[in-house]
């Protein structure tokens, strides 16, 4: 690898992370906190493996209360989808710059993501920008699922609280 293609492979992760940074702050002047996960791993292990009469016995306080940490886990989650998000909207907007240099040495009728993926074998940028756009995709596909389930899960333990809220008041 040369050192030009070098300098472009990282340029291509330094630029990710400037926008990455430009986003942070952005966030961060809507009032909104680093985005940290609010549980750690033991606390979401026991909410996760809850068996049905150990919520039985919890009181209504207690599911209030896991509701709201499940409810913060799942706007977590969100956060990172839209990080990921982000990413492939940055990358592809730099990959369709770099194709437009490109583009003239190919076939007008040769189908868009054939031209991408030959500009990626020649050109270590656009491979680059590729990688981060399969990458982010992956990490965003694999968080949407996981973040709706919380939500879903928060949601039960809410309905709990209400029961149990509207059983202990009747």
């Amino acid at each position: 690898m040369s050192g030009e293609e070098n300098s472009n492979l990282n340029d291509a992760v330094t630029n990710m992370r400037a926008v990455d940074k430009a986003l942070d702050e952005y966030e961060a002047e809507c009032g909104l906190p680093l985005a940290v996960n609010p549980c750690d791993k033991n606390e979401l292990d026991v909410y996760f493996s809850m068996k049905r009469d150990h919520i039985e016995k919890l009181s209504s306080e207690d599911c209030g209360q896991i509701a709201y940490r499940l409810s913060q886990v799942s706007f977590h989650l969100q956060r990172c989808i839209n990080r990921e998000q982000s990413r492939i909207t940055w990358a592809k907007a730099k990959l369709d710059a770099t194709m437009a240099s490109n583009i003239h040495s190919f076939d007008k009728y040769m189908k868009h993501e054939v031209k991408v993926a030959a500009i990626q074998q020649t050109n270590s940028y656009a491979k680059k920008l590729g990688d981060i756009i399969s990458y982010a995709d992956q990490r965003s596909q694999r968080l949407t699922f996981l973040a709706a389930s919380i939500k879903h899960l928060s949601e039960v333990m809410l309905a709990n609280h209400r029961s149990k809220s509207y059983a202990r008041a009747t």
